[in-house]
């Protein structure tokens, strides 16, 4: 394909000077004429021009006053003013309102235009090669801080500590940030959430990525049991403190001396029970039930409820001492719909830890099944999110490909938060390898939620594309690696990346 001719406009009120400048230069450009400056302009409209040649003296509006309207809104077209030896006076005002890059003396050589003609096209080609560079630099430069952002998450994520807290979204990420801040600490942690946010994997990533690993981690749910059992259970109890205390017993906290004790729904507990709690995390001490000995123990304590401890607090149901005592580092878990661009990323992780529970091969997620899955809220949150896709591997028999009808009633007749983004679709996007819905791009574009930023959407629909090569090759990594476009080392390095297991 032939590449396109520069444009030269030509302006000056003289058609013979027009028409000689064009026959100069028509060979290696093209060229345009205009008798005026309004005239000029018009042409600016449906023409990319490269350079402007411009009489100083026209009817109507000078050279000088055209060439600055010209660097004003078509700054990267080179300008040339045309001026009589007695215009030095335009030629300064055109330099300082115009910034022109040259000017020609009446009369000239035709030589001399050639000259200044092509070294003003080839200035403008490497403005606009450098403006070019500058982009991508830019663009690379983007791309490079998303990758770090992500290597940085990685890091994070490949911890054993941290494995089961999976996600990219930006609220995951800052939860990680801050408890890598927290993993060197002593202080009492106050985990907060909805249920079935993962309050638990938070206090174990603490535990199990801090200074206390290597001690034990013991964890007491508070709700679960009557004041008089979980007093025996928290601090112990001695040989006949009660009926059936047959023998001396140590309590958690005691057996989770020197690690960390993990107290799940502390918004549970009686007012009873939190007096007790509280004076252990002043002093540092306990005392078995029926006994009198004080005994020190050292815990780390977090604990987590899914109550509003401060509005508890102002109703007088749980002590504000207490709430001071425990909230000395609060952390909040977020919810999965806050997060709804995590769920590609926990639907895969389901699915292959049950299926491997099972004792299935993972099966796929057909696109309009997590475009279903995402527009669910999940008031159950992650939690539910299990259960609900090891409903789905007990719904789909023999077959290879979760469906929607596959998903929980509440799931498939949930509204739906956005309809599919058909246009992503019409703008070239490449089809996924031999989709289950035949190559349906719409569908595959409406399984990501809206709200997502770019970096997000993009590793979403990474590991999307990424698990359906691999199912239709059948774990195969070069077939994969040719259907993705990438080499085995580039699909290798983003299995590791997302976690997806290859054959």
């Amino acid at each position: 394909m032939e590449a396109q001719k520069p444009t030269i406009l030509i302006v000056d009120d003289e058609p013979a000077i027009v028409s000689s400048i064009i026959r100069s230069l028509e060979d290696d450009y093209e060229c345009l004429g205009a008798p005026n400056a309004a005239e000029a302009r018009k042409l600016f409209v449906d023409h990319k021009i490269t350079c402007v040649l411009s009489d100083q003296r026209m009817p109507g509006e000078p050279g000088s006053e055209f060439l600055a309207w010209v660097k004003e809104t078509h700054p990267e077209t080179m300008r040339i003013l045309i001026t009589g030896f007695s215009d030095f006076e335009s030629v300064v005002a055109a330099v300082n309102k115009g910034q022109i890059y040259h000017f020609l003396h009446k009369p000239w050589e035709p030589i001399q235009l050639e000259v200044v003609i092509r070294q003003a096209v080839q200035v403008h080609q490497l403005t606009g090669e450098n403006q070019r560079l500058q982009a991508q630099l830019k663009t690379r430069n983007q791309i490079l801080e998303r990758e770090n952002l992500v290597l940085k998450a990685d890091t994070i994520q490949a911890s054993a500590a941290f494995r089961d807290l999976i996600g990219l979204s930006a609220p995951m990420q800052r939860l990680k940030a801050k408890l890598q801040a927290l993993l060197q600490s002593q202080s009492t942690v106050l985990v907060t959430g909805e249920s079935g946010t993962g309050k638990e994997l938070v206090a174990r990533a603490l535990h199990f990525a801090g200074a206390r690993k290597d001690k034990a981690f013991v964890a007491q749910n508070c709700a679960a049991l009557p004041d008089s059992i979980l007093e025996s259970e928290l601090f112990g109890h001695v040989k006949g403190a009660f009926t059936h205390a047959i023998e001396t017993r140590i309590g958690i906290i005691e057996s989770a001396h020197g690690g960390t004790l993990f107290l799940d729904e502390v918004g549970d507990m009686t007012l009873s029970m939190q007096a007790k709690l509280l004076r252990f995390l002043q002093e540092g001490v306990i005392t078995q039930v029926g006994g009198r000995a004080e005994r020190r123990v050292d815990v780390r304590v977090i604990a987590a409820t899914h109550r509003d401890l401060e509005a508890m607090v102002q109703d007088k149901t749980f002590r504000e001492d207490l709430y001071y005592r425990l909230a000395v580092v609060p952390v909040r878990t977020p919810a999965l719909r806050e997060r709804r661009d995590d769920i590609p990323l926990l639907a895969e992780h389901f699915l292959r830890k049950k299926a491997a529970k099972f004792g299935k091969r993972t099966p796929r997620l057909a696109p309009e099944t997590l475009s279903r899955l995402s527009a669910y809220n999940f008031p159950g949150n992650v939690r539910e999110l299990e259960n609900a896709l090891e409903y789905s591997l007990n719904m789909i028999g023999d077959r290879d490909t979760v469906l929607p009808e596959d998903l929980p009633d509440r799931i498939q007749t949930s509204p739906s938060r956005a309809a599919p983004d058909q246009g992503y679709a019409s703008a070239g996007r490449p089809q996924a390898p031999n989709s289950a819905t035949g190559g349906d791009e719409g569908a595959a574009a409406g399984a990501l939620p809206k709200d997502l930023l770019l970096d997000e959407a993009v590793m979403a629909l990474e590991v999307e594309w990424i698990n359906r090569a691999m199912q239709t090759t059948g774990g195969n990594i070069s077939q994969a690696a040719k259907a993705l476009g990438l080499s085995r080392q580039g699909l290798h390095n983003k299995l590791a990346k997302y976690g997806i297991r290859g054959e």
